[in-house]
């Protein structure tokens, strides 16, 4: 599990994401399909419109993840969750800690 950190702005608007490489993945393999989800710092659920939001779809290409996100609550604090599954079967489960400030 990879753990990157990040400082957001609640007026900003950016992509974030993982680049995997071929000593990460299976001989051959390439990405398959990617959700992402996000949490409050505890890992509950967020539920305030003004929480950290995921803006349309994931993107991915053979090595690549990634989602646009929006929005966050001044002084909050959240996890962005990628679980990254790959040809090969292989699943990767990696966070984006997000901090808030204005």
């Amino acid at each position: 599990m990879r753990v990157s950190v990040v400082k957001k702005k609640p007026t900003e608007k950016f992509a974030v994401g993982f680049k995997y490489s071929t000593v990460d993945l299976a001989a051959d393999a390439t990405i398959s399909n990617v959700s992402v989800a996000i949490t409050d710092a505890e890992g509950e659920a967020v539920t305030d419109p003004n929480d950290l939001a995921i803006v349309g779809s994931p993107a991915k290409d053979d090595y690549t993840v990634s989602a646009m996100l929006e929005k966050g609550i001044d002084g909050s604090e959240y996890y962005v969750v990628f679980t990254t599954t790959t040809s090969a079967g292989q699943v990767f489960v990696d966070k984006i800690f997000v901090k808030v400030r204005v």
